[in-house]
């Protein structure tokens, strides 16, 4: 195993929660020749590895960096069934993290877990969110993932793991299923493709911050390779209204969407804004697509695909 200091430049890369969307988005990105893809679930399958094997010492001895996607619910799924992210997702992190502190030192793989920036922060206090500021939740999803993060950053300091905790924003620019809760871009895009209406949450003023999915890429095939430690934010760090996403998407498909305003949830966040700058002194990323370019691109891709 190499040492976290210079990481090969091919890699044999661990993703949990392989049937995911954006794990699928991430498997084709770090596709072989460059890396070694393995692709983890909870049910075995064609491709797919179950999670269990993912604990088998020889198997973490051959594997560079964990991508840990694996999450059993969404923010409103979440509220739809209390308790699932103790019953499911926290024991099964508990396992990952035991076996890597069975593992010795250098055998250890990076491990790489995927939190989210809103739903962590709760509410930007009055600028957008940075590492070190408390973290007010104000849904059960939140919640469960700064559990999880208290875990892992429990498990690296007495153990020495190597571990980056991410703190995405809201990454688009590739397909969602219809019926998936999560994702206002692709699905006001569908709907206007489709000349279908669009329920919101509130009146459209709540702030946002979209990552496109390439710079989300290219922010984690850097991560990957200078493996920063500790939590890091990953956001396009430049916030806007519901709203003008809308306007944003209307212009550039030339269709007016049709929109349905329902009252917000309690747990959802109305002010979230995030600050990318220290991902940025530690790796030198920044995002490149503004979020007019990512609509455009995103609007073409529908029509293409």
């Amino acid at each position: 195993m190499p040492s976290p200091s210079s990481p090969p430049s091919s890699l044999r890369l661990a993703v949990t929660g392989g049937r995911g969307r954006l794990a699928a988005v991430i498997a084709d990105y770090f596709r072989e020749p460059q890396h070694v893809m393995d692709l983890y679930s909870r049910q075995a399958g064609p491709g797919f590895k179950p999670n269990s094997a993912l604990l088998d010492p020889e198997t973490l001895a051959e594997t560079d960096a964990i991508l840990h996607l694996a999450w059993s619910t969404l923010p409103a799924t979440s509220e739809q069934h209390p308790g699932r992210e103790a019953q499911v997702d926290l024991p099964a992190l508990q396992q990952i993290l035991a076996a890597l502190i069975a593992q010795p030192a250098g055998r250890r793989p990076h491990f790489i877990f995927f939190s989210s920036g809103g739903a962590v922060y709760g509410d930007a206090p009055g600028r957008p969110s940075q590492e070190n500021d408390p973290c007010h939740p104000v849904g059960r999803y939140g919640r469960a993932k700064l559990e999880a993060e208290t875990m892992i950053l429990h498990a690296a300091a007495a153990h020495g793991l190597p571990c980056t905790i991410l703190r995405i924003s809201n990454p688009y620019g590739y397909p969602v299923p219809k019926t998936r809760p999560q994702g206002l871009i692709p699905h006001a895009l569908r709907c206007a493709m489709e000349g279908q209406p669009l329920t919101l949450w509130g009146d459209g003023s709540a702030e946002k911050d979209f990552l496109y999915y390439t710079d989300f890429l290219q922010a984690l095939d850097v991560v990957l390779q200078q493996r920063p430690a500790g939590i890091h934010n990953l956001a396009a760090g430049a916030s806007h209204r519901v709203i003008e996403v809308i306007r944003m998407i209307e212009t550039v498909t030339g269709r007016t969407i049709a929109l349905n305003f329902t009252p917000a949830p309690a747990w959802d966040v109305h002010d979230s804004r995030i600050d990318p700058a220290k991902l940025h002194a530690a790796t030198g990323w920044s995002p490149r697509i503004t979020l007019a370019e990512g609509i455009r691109r995103a609007a073409a891709g529908y029509l293409l695909s």
